[in-house]
């Protein structure tokens, strides 16, 4: 059991674009890391396997009981969760009921934080979006975020410290998905013209993935009273053709950019997250748009 009287972190899914972010923030900030995923990925001890009991008691064997879990394992995207639902619900519903009944039954002291998806609250026109607010998916990613939420709140009565973090749209070096990712292979594709789905007006609230590590390994030093729900976002919405442009300027590129007007199905028209319960537990986002964007667009290009 090499921790060297460190804490000890189990991150699911610790190869992803989050979990991974996330294992090297707490690794930096003096936690001994435990990856839990069927790939590998630094830093830390890694321990390969489906989400199981069987795999969580090789994590259990190999570095004690964790003080901390991110579970950042699961499904990760609503056309992911449309194309194949059964699987969603298994990654996101039945890991996340396998996880914390091996942790109530083990460790049942564990602070667990779980991200879940601003996905919960559906078609949403009015905004910013508070915790309040009454959950309404509209895919089967948000339902099967929403179902995990209520098994992780149901956990706190078994003794586990529960946050629950909302994310909203994540970014950063490492995302091989998604708008920022999609656009960006076509901006250094090169051409004059790119079109996209949608049109342009509709709006989200990005959040670097820089901030959701630092919010983690906030929550980790933290005391809160348990089971938290908070969002995970930065309070500020941009027009998704307002992004697509700083991020096609990050790239260097001249690039004329279009919408066609259609909607992706599950896609809601105005995302912006409410952060007063963010702020008032001491924690607001630092990283700024442009400077994240431009970040993002070095790790590209090397990527590219």
């Amino acid at each position: 059991m090499a921790t060297q009287g460190k804490p000890v972190a189990w991150v699911t899914g610790s190869a992803g674009f989050i979990g991974g972010n996330v294992a090297r923030h707490l690794a930096d900030n003096g936690w001994s890391v435990v990856g839990i995923d069927r790939r590998a990925a630094p830093p830390g001890i890694h321990v390969a396997g489906a989400l199981s009991s069987a795999t969580f008691a090789k994590a259990l064997d190999v570095a004690g009981a964790p003080a901390l879990v991110f579970h950042g394992a699961g499904g990760s995207s609503v056309g992911e969760s449309v194309r194949d639902p059964a699987a969603s619900q298994r990654d996101t519903v039945d890991a996340t009921k396998e996880l914390l009944d091996f942790l109530a039954a083990n460790a049942p002291s564990t602070k667990v934080v779980f991200p879940s998806s601003a996905a919960i609250y559906g078609a949403a026109d009015a905004v910013p979006l508070a915790e309040g607010r009454a959950p309404n998916p509209v895919s089967p990613y948000g339902r099967h975020k929403l179902a995990a939420e209520q098994l992780c709140l149901d956990a706190a009565n078994r003794g586990l410290r529960i946050a629950v973090v909302r994310l909203f749209s994540v970014y950063g070096p490492g995302l091989r998905k998604q708008l920022p990712w999609e656009l960006g292979l076509k901006v250094l594709a090169g051409g004059p013209h790119i079109e996209l789905s949608g049109t342009g007006a509709e709006t989200r609230d990005f959040l670097d993935v820089d901030d959701v590590a630092a919010l983690t390994v906030f929550l980790a030093n933290t005391p809160f009273a348990t089971p938290l729900v908070v969002n995970g976002g930065t309070g500020v919405a941009t027009r998704v053709d307002a992004f697509a442009e700083m991020l096609a300027d990050s790239l260097g590129a001249q690039v004329r950019i279009t919408f066609n007007g259609q909607a992706r199905a599950g896609d809601p028209r105005h995302y912006q997250a409410d952060i007063t319960r963010l702020r008032a537990l001491g924690f607001t986002p630092r990283t700024d748009l442009k400077a994240g964007l431009k970040r993002y667009a070095v790790w590209l290009k090397a990527e590219v």
